[in-house]
């Protein structure tokens, strides 16, 4: 991380920082406005320019359940992204399981009857 000899960080960290610092600007700006939002950053060189590979001619032709990207600054490739966002952390992985499997839920005011475990019985 810094240099071991000055205690200054280098180069490369100074402009992930800068980065990253924009990504935050961008964020806060965003929630002043009252929108929330996910912005994906390269996890190589922290820059949100990332290209979404989904369609076929990008991952074969079968494709890929889930989807590749593409940094545009570094020339990253991969999987795993790490997102940044203005959402409270507390409410995010929630709205996200919600909106993913909504469909699966059960209706409001159902309630589920407690099945008895195989050990009970």
């Amino acid at each position: 991380m810094q240099d071991s000899d000055t205690g200054q960080l280098t180069r490369k960290e100074l402009e992930e920082l800068k980065r990253l610092k924009a990504v935050r600007e961008a964020l806060d700006e965003f929630k002043r406005r009252g929108i929330s939002a996910d912005i994906a950053v390269c996890p190589n060189c922290k820059s949100p320019r990332l290209v979404d590979l989904t369609s076929f001619h990008d991952l074969g032709y079968i494709g890929s359940f889930q989807p590749a990207y593409y940094c545009l600054d570094c020339g990253w490739y991969g999987r795993s992204i790490t997102i940044m966002s203005n959402r409270p952390e507390r409410d995010v992985v929630l709205e996200d399981m919600k909106s993913a499997f909504g469909s699966l839920r059960e209706p409001e005011g159902t309630e589920i009857e407690d099945t008895p475990a195989e050990e009970d019985l």
